[in-house]
């Protein structure tokens, strides 16, 4: 008997629990809240003329790398928690990308179809080559773990001598694959799979030299096949590019940023700002990073804000590196050749 009143007893009690969720008026908890903006920033400059630094990574904030296709001896720098290191590896010449998966899994996409690796010292991971040729600039790296990841960029074409030719390369379970790349033209420069969809959605720029203006286009990749979403000339404020936004793509259309919905662009954010340069970067849809030529700004769900100017015209912020409570961009002065490394921590 006490038995069966024991159960009777949980019944009612979960019964009653139900019922009260159900009836309460609170609103929901929202679990993205808007991305703060109370950062300390510091700036780190490194002064070497003959070598920009274009790209940057880091598995945390004490561990940051960025690499330069210039001087050989500052080709390769590190920040570890305190301060900058650069210096150039033996065989490695004009690196253009890094990524990696963990600070012993780091890759470098360098010139000749070489592909490098970190795992406590830097060593060729690969020797790639397409139509015979080896002379590719591996633009860009992106991938979800050291066993499965694109490298991309392109080789020479024979009439202007633009890096047309479009190269991917992806490497999955211990083996390269080559894209087949021939219904596309230009220099492969991003490249992201979208969590939803499953699509690849690759950034091509073309380099028109003296015939066409040069241009960008976005492609869909899927089943083998690429399909052109988006073209646009390659100036200020009709650019185009993709951002990789807590594993959804984003489509940087002019002043437009959209998500891909059932096949279509549907607009996620209009930047009414003439100094958008169509560069983001982001941790989720509330706390999103935007490059102005004149400076650095945040959405955060609701509004844009400025939170950091550059003074010097032509500045240009080449990357960034975010992290939960760090973040690092990657700015370059082309009036006074200096790299500038700024780093924010959240109060």
């Amino acid at each position: 008997m006490k038995k069966h009143k024991l159960i009777f007893l949980l019944i009612f009690v979960s019964i009653f629990l139900l019922i009260t969720n159900c009836n309460s008026t609170e609103p929901p908890d929202d679990e993205l809240k808007p991305g703060r903006r109370d950062y300390t920033w510091t700036v780190d400059t490194l002064n070497y003329p003959y070598a920009t630094l274009d790209r940057i990574w880091g598995s945390s904030p004490t561990d940051v790398w960025a690499i330069s296709p210039g001087d050989w001896d500052k080709s390769v720098s590190h920040f570890n928690g305190s301060s900058w290191f650069s210096y150039g590896v033996n065989g490695l010449i004009v690196p253009s990308s890094i990524f990696g998966f963990d600070w012993n899994r780091i890759f470098i996409g360098a010139q000749n179809g070489k592909v490098w690796m970190y795992n406590g010292t830097w060593s060729i991971f690969a020797s790639l080559s397409k139509d015979g040729h080896i002379d590719i600039i591996f633009d860009n790296i992106w991938g979800k773990s050291s066993n499965d990841f694109f490298v991309f960029g392109a080789y020479p074409d024979t009439i202007i001598g633009g890096y047309n030719n479009t190269v991917i390369a992806h490497y999955l379970n211990n083996n390269w694959i080559m894209l087949n790349t021939s219904s596309v033209r230009g220099l492969a420069a991003n490249l992201y799979r979208d969590n939803a969809d499953g699509k690849l959605y690759v950034k091509i720029i073309k380099i028109g030299g003296a015939v066409h203006p040069d241009s960008t286009t976005i492609y869909e990749y899927l089943n083998e096949s690429f399909k052109q979403l988006y073209s646009s000339p390659w100036a200020q404020g009709l650019q185009a590019d993709i951002s990789l936004i807590n594993d959804e793509v984003y489509f940087i259309l002019g002043n437009q940023i959209a998500k891909r919905v059932n096949d279509k662009f549907e607009t996620f954010l209009q930047v009414n700002n003439n100094n958008f340069y169509q560069r983001i970067w982001g941790r989720n849809e509330k706390d999103i990073f935007l490059f102005m030529l004149d400076g650095l700004t945040h959405y955060n769900g609701t509004d844009i804000e400025y939170l950091f100017t550059l003074s010097k015209p032509r500045t240009q912020i080449f990357g960034a590196v975010l992290f939960e409570k760090e973040v690092f961009f990657l700015v370059y002065e082309s009036q006074t050749n200096l790299n500038l490394i700024y780093h924010g921590k959240l109060n």
